[in-house]
């Protein structure tokens, strides 16, 4: 599995309004998969996850991840990121989480309100796959 940067040839699927795939591990050790909104900033993945879900009880528990994006238009195209969990921020606000709006619908978000408990999870990548051009 190949280290580093990402392949130009893949960054887009990055950079655009897809969803990502995320696999966590829960505390069986068993897979799960959810859809998610995220951003690529620096070489890190950023998502905003509430504390109730099981996805945020997985990551705190094993901070192992992989998420793949696929090409909507060759779905022989997609690219894979694994890597971990390395640092939970808690916000308050919908400051971050407008930041996620604005790259999947063009707003601001409207499903939550100031007060509520998200945690920005930046993940770091330590390997990718890709295939397709």
């Amino acid at each position: 599995m190949p280290t580093g940067p990402i392949p130009d040839s893949h960054a887009d699927l990055l950079e655009v309004r897809l969803l990502g795939q995320l696999a966590t591990v829960d505390s069986g050790n068993r897979p799960q998969v959810n859809p998610v909104w995220f951003l690529w900033e620096d070489g890190h993945l950023l998502l905003s996850i509430k504390p109730e879900t099981r996805k945020y009880r997985n990551l705190r528990g094993n901070p192992a991840v992989a998420l793949s994006v696929l090409d909507p238009g060759n779905s022989f195209r997609y690219i894979e990121l694994r890597g971990e969990a390395i640092d939970f921020e808690l916000f308050t606000t919908l400051a971050f989480v407008n930041r996620l709006a604005h790259k999947y619908t063009g707003a601001d978000f409207t499903g939550g309100v100031d007060g509520e408990e998200r945690w920005k999870v930046t993940i770091r990548i330590d390997s990718w796959t890709s295939a397709g051009s």
